[in-house]
């Protein structure tokens, strides 16, 4: 066993030995797997090895696309073995208007991504898959170029290649420890011998917890038992001279597919399922299964019988209940672990078989600093210590009984929260405030009426709608404030602060004390890394907010670009309140809690300023992302609901109002302001977002060559502002397909109706080309195809004639 590699990666899985082949493929050939027993012999084996095609999120869809390639053509092409991929197509059967809705949107998706998924009636479905019953079901979709495999089949080639092109894989040696050494290296001590790398990743499945523990990190994982049967052959299955598809079914929350001549069925219960090893893991535990409880699964398995009667006729064959890794989103841990440099997660798969081709773009992260794809979603630092074993578990059972629940943009899953809050949560609450999330902070979306008191799941305009429309009414005719607690927030000071955020600002910095601007970082290869506002104090002192959901993304890239200058970047998030009073009588309402002159002349738009608020600190800072006549106010947080009653009490009788963050998003789209995480994301860069006046070339940091040259050479996509003519009641919530002249040219970021102004609004990026002003686009909604038009400017206040005022 070699005792120096460039990566180590702990865990023979799926997922770990993707990366280690896709590493190879990219030029990193000096690396090494550990793995404590035999490949796959941890949750892999005994996977069902399903491969859907039908995804709602669009990292994930890419992704298991490239999966199913990766089986079906490149292994094959690399070994010259035939595949073992069974290219079986699946279908997915809804019942409800929500998922029809939802269904829709992933047909859209779908097909700008070149994904083939067809709406397909009951008559058609039992064509393709005859011994089912499809006459209840009120929308079928049908992936025809997806299905399963044997997880042993494609893990096995994929370690050999691996092993040809330079990695070296050890087996039956386990991981005992991990210690970061003086110089940054790490020492990882395994049974074996003590092998030294650069970088290590944790891809260690059901034992991810515990390699994390290694490094002194928390790895929110837990495991979860799942069982799926076996039958006996049926002799109607081997009359039909054809595999059938995968069927996924929401009524019967199982999915179902043929295994030789028999039946495979694997239910997903909707209550009773069951954490496993909650106190830690044996690493004993190799290759073994859990004893089986048939019982549990009876409810879900009799309608599994209505679904597919021949189910009746057969035996049980075998059950297997095996372990399986779940999250507390279900999404997979990918990518840094905060804090930690050269330190990697890729653990966390619930169906690693279907997204093994994670490796891929990890590998692409590792080695290149970016990847093709956004990772924003899979990103591992979207959780912090907060995510603690009680909230894993709480919210992976949560996601666990609703696998193949219906789901809606508004849908906000209520299960181990609240986990972090704003100071002024409890009184908002007693408001009527309705909360979202964003890496465990409750953010307000609307408050509730005498007349609305809650909201309904819909991808269409939904309860809350109407109440959406008075609370931009308030801000555009008198004013609103809104709790910004929830922004990620840091300090950075020292002599070489300046220099230190110009190497990392696409930006000019602001050039004088007390002003703000906006900045965008860069990789290397140019794709967008963060989104802040800095707001210069001194030349020694910024004050940077940015995007909650990105809040340990952005710090560690704060952190990591730190070497080598006399800076401290400190994460001040908890300790700082915010809040946003905004609209033409804001400053009629601050005015009188400070002696602070807020006139025009003296506190113009983008200026910010010290001022004393019932006798505390703020930092006023004079900016609106509602497009209104406003001020962030920044305070310790412990003064938050003192200064915010009193804003409320002078407030009032003008007309001010609480409003959430439905409203905001819908008046920073109506003013043409882009987002973080939509329009924002790791594969497009400023020039193609259309940031061009915050881009200044003239200076040397980050990603500057490749935004030359995409300046000098142009770009094939743009971010485009549309405009809706119709009145569907349908918002556009990302990644919907946008057609000209019947052909996919583009794709959705954001949306939302604009009440300002009365029309749906949106983004998407489109064919260069197409990006003249009038130019008429239609977006496949899921209550089908909307008509808008092109527009170069915003839809409210283009010429910030509010702001300035």
């Amino acid at each position: 066993m070699k005792t120096q590699a460039r990566v180590v990666v702990v865990g023979g899985g799926s997922l770990g030995v993707n990366l280690l082949y896709h590493l190879t493929k990219e030029g990193w050939t000096d690396v090494m797997l550990v793995e404590k027993g035999e490949l796959t012999s941890g949750s892999t084996w005994h996977a069902a090895g399903l491969c859907p095609n039908f995804n709602g999120n669009v990292s994930l869809a890419k992704i298991h696309d490239y999966t199913i390639k990766l089986y079906n053509e490149i292994l094959p092409a690399e070994t010259g073995l035939p595949s073992t991929f069974h290219k079986t197509g699946s279908l997915r059967l809804g019942h409800t208007e929500i998922e029809e809705d939802w269904f829709r949107q992933v047909v859209s998706m779908s097909k700008m991504l070149g994904i083939e998924a067809n709406i397909i009636s009951a008559a058609e479905a039992k064509q393709i898959n005859p011994l089912m019953e499809f006459d209840d079901c009120r929308i079928i979709v049908h992936t025809p170029n997806d299905g399963h495999v044997d997880p042993t089949s494609v893990v096995m080639p994929l370690a050999q290649l691996a092993r040809q092109n330079g990695a070296e894989i050890s087996l039956r040696n386990r991981v005992i420890d991990i210690n970061q050494l003086e110089n940054g290296e790490w020492e990882v001590i395994t049974e074996k011998g003590t092998i030294i790398a650069e970088h290590v990743v944790n891809a260690a499945g059901s034992y991810g917890p515990e390699v994390g523990a290694m490094v002194g990190v928390n790895v929110p994982i837990v495991n979860l038992e799942h069982q799926y049967l076996v039958t006996d052959p049926h002799p109607e299955v081997e009359k039909l001279g054809f595999e059938m598809p995968v069927v996924r079914d929401s009524w019967a929350d199982s999915y179902l597919r043929q295994e030789g001549n028999g039946l495979l069925i694997g239910p997903y219960e909707t209550h009773g399922c069951r954490p496993w090893a909650l106190d830690g893991m044996d690493w004993g535990f190799d290759m073994e299964l859990l004893a089986p409880d048939l019982e549990r699964l009876m409810p879900w398995l009799e309608k599994c019988m209505e679904r597919q009667p021949i189910f009746r006729d057969v035996g049980i064959r075998t059950i297997v209940n095996g372990p399986i890794t779940h999250t507390p989103d279900d999404m997979p841990l990918v990518g840094p672990q905060a804090g930690l440099k050269n330190f990697w997660n890729l653990c966390g798969a619930s169906i690693g078989i279907a997204q093994g081709g994670i490796g891929k773009y990890l590998a692409q992260w590792m080695v290149h600093g970016e990847t093709e794809i956004n990772m924003l979603s899979l990103d591992s630092r979207r959780f912090g210590d907060w995510a603690d074993k009680q909230y894993t578990t709480i919210r992976a059972i949560e996601c666990y009984e609703r696998m193949y629940a219906l789901t809606a943009p508004n849908d906000n899953r209520p299960h181990g929260r609240p986990k972090r809050t704003s100071p002024l949560y409890q009184v908002l609450n007693e408001k009527g405030a309705k909360w979202g999330v964003r890496q465990g902070f409750e953010k307000p979306l609307w408050f509730t009426t005498d007349k609305v008191r809650k909201d309904s799941l819909s991808w269409r305009h939904s309860a809350s709608f109407e109440v959406v429309a008075e609370e931009c009414k308030a801000v555009q005719e008198a004013a609103g404030i809104h709790d910004l607690t929830g922004s990620a927030k840091f300090r950075v000071t020292g002599p070489d602060a300046m220099a230190f955020l110009n190497k990392l600002s696409c930006n000019k910095l602001p050039g004088k004390d007390g002003t703000i601007g906006l900045s965008l970082f860069h990789a290397p290869e140019g794709g967008i890394q963060a989104e802040l506002s800095i707001t210069r104090i001194n030349s020694e002192s910024f004050y940077l907010i940015g995007c909650i959901g990105s809040e340990n993304r952005d710090l560690q890239w704060l952190q990591l670009h730190s070497e080598g200058y006399d800076v401290d970047v400190k994460n001040v998030t908890e300790e700082v309140g915010a809040l946003l009073l905004t609209g033409p009588r804001s400053r009629e309402i601050l005015q009188q809690l400070t002696e602070s002159d807020l006139s025009n002349a003296s506190f113009p738009w983008l200026a910010a300023q010290n001022i004393l608020l019932d006798g505390t600190q703020t930092l006023a800072i004079r900016v609106s992302y509602a497009g209104e006549l406003g001020w962030e106010l920044h305070m310790p947080s412990y003064h938050l609901i003192s200064i915010y009653e009193h804003l409320m009490e002078v407030g009032e009788p003008l007309g001010l109002r609480d409003f959430g963050g439905y409203a905001f998003n819908s008046m920073r789209l109506e003013k043409a302001y882009r987002a973080y995480g939509s329009e924002f994301t790791e594969e497009i860069s400023a020039v193609e977002a259309g940031m061009d006046r915050f881009i200044d070339c003239s200076r040397d940091f980050i990603g500057v060559d490749y935004l030359r040259a995409r300046q000098e050479k142009g770009t094939e996509r743009q971010l485009a502002y549309l405009i809706f003519s119709d009145d569907l009641p349908c918002e556009i919530s990302g990644n919907e397909s946008v057609l000209h002249d019947d052909k996919v040219i583009g794709v959705t970021t954001s949306g939302a109706f604009g009440h300002r102004v009365g029309k749906s609004i949106g983004f998407a990026y489109i064919q260069t080309e197409l990006m003249k002003e009038g130019t008429e686009l239609i977006v496949e909604t899921p209550m089908g195809p909307r008509t808008a038009l092109v527009s170069n400017k915003p839809a409210y206040d283009a010429r910030n004639e509010k702001l300035r005022g």
